[in-house]
């Protein structure tokens, strides 16, 4: 797990915040945004190993978010 990066998307910030906290304590690099459009900037920019995504979000929700991640990526979503 080391040096495995994983990204949280949830507009509610506390869940982002508890996952980080638990997942950072486990070895992994976390990052995390609050809308779809923050999901697919950063994975396309930082690369993830693994997403967990929230469905309903603000701007773009989760599923159209994953759609657009996959025209260039295939990390594990969930």
């Amino acid at each position: 797990m080391l040096g495995t990066k994983m990204l949280v998307i949830d507009d509610d910030l506390n869940i982002c915040e508890l996952i980080k906290v638990y997942f950072q304590n486990e070895g992994y690099e976390v990052l995390s945004g609050s809308t779809g459009l923050d999901a697919v900037i950063q994975a396309q920019n930082q690369k993830p190993d693994l997403i967990v995504l929230d469905v309903m979000m603000p701007e773009m929700d989760g599923l159209t978010a994953c759609a657009k991640i996959r025209e260039f990526s295939d990390v594990p979503i969930i």
